[in-house]
């Protein structure tokens, strides 16, 4: 029997199983994945979650692999107006980085189970095991069908996650879907750090990442998903050459080293979390639109919340265990609030004019420039931000 089952092994999963496996708690991490696997994602961490990096002895290892750091953004907030500035900092750490899913996911998979936690690679969840009313433990299929019994199952198996339909966990917010995004990669571009072009109903990005490689990113309203998907390739790079043509020019087909892909599931929710024997973690429990880019922080967070609480309520009992998670879904929605009501009005393209006045009034304050940027992170409320710039 382990104190622990985690379904799911990626950025929350394996995050969770290795700091719960390097205080001696007996984890048993499985997904349906075998690693290296890549996974949709904007692939970009900021400073705070890079931070955690450092802070758990992970971001030398992946800067080492080569995953360039990222000391500069340049935001384009109209045709006249860019900011230039550096990623808001956190515990020292004034970078951002982007790393590949490949290499990311398959480093803390690779670090949980250096940690002592167990990985089964390849196996699918079926369902959780019940009895008097309480999860005890879950059973898998794949290449070997077992079951195992555990003090807590922790469900980190992303936006559609089974645990959460196994449990009846109630979707509490469901705030809607407001953007899609289509992303690919190109070798070759100028590395001039984070760029964001915003402007004419879509957003185009580019930042550096694994290789040598660019990822360049686009996002519309999900009113757009449909039609771009028809024919993603041309849609894709005329709303590059709109948008920002002094990345256009790079993205030739030569220069291009994959597929385009990209999602239209990209729900803002929050789900109840936590209840007898089980807790969701990352996209499981809670989603935002990748606007500003904060799920995979968010994924750390969260493993970081649950991994305090957990060893010392696991040597308590059942009941214990129960009032630890709950109390890290309390405080995870707490905390959490202000960001997910930003984050939404991004996505909804709010503030945009309201906020170009504010905008000219930083553009030779690179402090603040900074601080703008720490909305994105969820370091810093518009509140903050506007009050600062007076």
């Amino acid at each position: 029997m382990y104190d622990v089952i985690i379904v799911g092994a990626r950025c929350a999963g394996a995050a969770t199983a290795l700091l719960l496996a390097r205080r001696g708690v007996r984890v048993l991490l499985v997904d349906r994945a075998v690693f290296p696997s890549d996974a949709v994602s904007t692939h970009l961490l900021h400073p705070t979650g890079v931070a955690r990096l450092r802070s758990w002895g992970l971001l030398d290892p992946l800067l080492a692999g080569g995953c360039p750091p990222i000391d500069t953004i340049s935001f384009r907030a109209g045709e006249d107006l860019v900011l230039r500035g550096a990623p808001y900092a956190c515990d020292g750490i004034a970078v951002s980085l982007a790393p590949r899913r490949t290499v990311l996911d398959a480093m803390l998979v690779e670090a949980a189970g250096a940690a002592g936690a167990e990985v089964r690679e390849g196996a699918s969840f079926q369902r959780v095991v019940w009895e008097d009313g309480r999860v005890v433990g879950a059973e898998f299929g794949g290449r070997s069908a077992f079951v195992e019994r555990a003090a807590l199952v922790v469900g980190a198996d992303g936006r559609h996650s089974a645990v959460a339909r196994q449990v009846g966990a109630r979707v509490i917010r469901d705030a809607g879907t407001f953007g899609c995004q289509f992303y690919g990669y190109w070798q070759g571009l100028p590395d001039v750090g984070t760029q964001i072009f915003i402007g004419g109903g879509q957003a185009v990005l580019a930042y550096p990442t694994h290789g040598g490689d660019h990822l360049v990113l686009v996002g519309w309203p999900h009113a757009r998903f449909a039609e771009a998907k028809q024919d993603i390739d041309r849609h894709f790079l005329a709303a590059v050459a709109a948008s920002a043509p002094g990345v256009a020019e790079y993205l030739t087909a030569d220069a291009r080293s994959g597929p385009i892909s990209g999602s239209g599931d990209l729900g803002n929710y929050i789900r109840e979390s936590a209840g007898p024997g089980w807790v969701l973690v990352g996209d499981a429990a809670t989603a935002k639109d990748p606007v500003t880019a904060q799920g995979i922080g968010d994924a750390f967070a969260q493993a970081q919340s649950v991994a305090d609480r957990l060893p010392a309520a696991l040597a308590a009992g059942p009941q214990a265990v129960d009032v630890a998670t709950a109390a890290h879904a309390a405080d995870r929605e707490r905390d959490s609030a202000t960001a997910f009501e930003t984050t939404l009005t991004f996505a909804m393209g709010g503030n945009s004019a309201a906020l170009l006045p504010v905008l000219r009034k930083i553009e030779s304050r690179p402090d603040l420039i900074s601080m703008f940027y720490g909305i994105y992170a969820g370091q810093v409320t518009m509140e903050e931000f506007v009050a600062a710039v007076g």
